[in-house]
């Protein structure tokens, strides 16, 4: 079964096409090994392993300017949101395609000359896609199985362990990336409208808990409305702790009421 998949991959002509080209622009992915030169280098397995990602947080901490490794860890999770989870669902959705790289050759970098953040960027070696072999229903659920539940989960309980920080926290963080590529727009056709519609019903309402490892849907109560068409919620429940490392609170903060504008970032 191995054999065949890597082979239905390798076949998948998606990632020299223009839309592959242009997400990979917008998210800055590196496609092969990170640059030379860089600062700092970490594969993206290391990350589930506690004593590696102990000691990446606790240097990033520093360098980010994070006050502790809580926030650092936290900030992390957002980034890692941004970086990966974010292209691959726009791939799902929008796309009608499954991208899969081997997360020991896929390393966040922070590069040596001069750019406009601190935080990591993603390079990506080794990787490929598919295109649904099937039923689109059994394909999806089985690239938020890869994606969430064999992947990007035994990350987020690493953080979890060496910041301390809730789960609920981090799975929130990656909330936050996950609702922009699904907030209703005025572009889309009917057709592609309704699948977006679902996709993000399924992400949030329908998939089970073990699809994401955990015991319930972890996105769950980040959302409301109806099961069919639910919308992600206007303010956070968790706090990500970005205004410890910056003085300024996000939009979407819990601590922060309407008669407190002013001080929104």
């Amino acid at each position: 079964m191995k054999l065949i998949k890597m082979d239905r991959y390798k076949m998948d002509r998606y990632l020299s096409s223009a839309p592959w080209r242009e997400l990979a622009e917008d998210y800055r992915m590196r496609l092969g090994g990170p640059p030379a030169g860089c600062v700092r280098t970490i594969a993206l397995s290391e990350l589930q392993d506690e004593a590696a990602c102990r000691e990446y947080v606790s240097w990033l901490k520093d360098y980010i300017g994070a006050p502790d490794m809580q926030v650092a860890a936290s900030m992390l999770a957002k980034r890692i949101g941004y970086l990966w989870i974010a292209p691959i669902l726009t791939a799902m959705t929008f796309h009608h395609r499954e991208v899969f790289f081997p997360l020991d050759r896929s390393f966040l970098y922070h590069p040596a000359s001069a750019q406009d953040t601190t935080f990591p960027f993603l390079a990506l070696d080794g990787i490929r896609s598919a295109s649904p072999p099937g039923d689109r229903g059994e394909w999806r659920e089985a690239v938020v199985k890869e994606n969430f539940a064999v992947r990007l989960a035994p990350i987020l309980e690493t953080l979890a362990t060496v910041g301390p920080v809730s789960m609920a926290v981090l799975w929130e963080n990656i909330m936050v990336r996950i609702a922009p590529l699904y907030a209703p727009g005025t572009d889309e056709s009917g057709e592609e409208r309704l699948r977006i519609q679902e996709d993000f019903a399924y992400l949030t309402r329908m998939a089970a808990g073990p699809l994401f490892s955990a015991r319930r849907n972890p996105f769950t109560r980040f959302t409301e409305g109806s099961d069919e068409a639910p919308v992600a919620k206007s303010k956070r429940i968790t706090c990500c702790f970005y205004y410890r490392m910056s003085g300024e609170y996000c939009r979407k903060c819990p601590k922060i009421d309407n008669e407190n504008e002013s001080q929104l970032k």
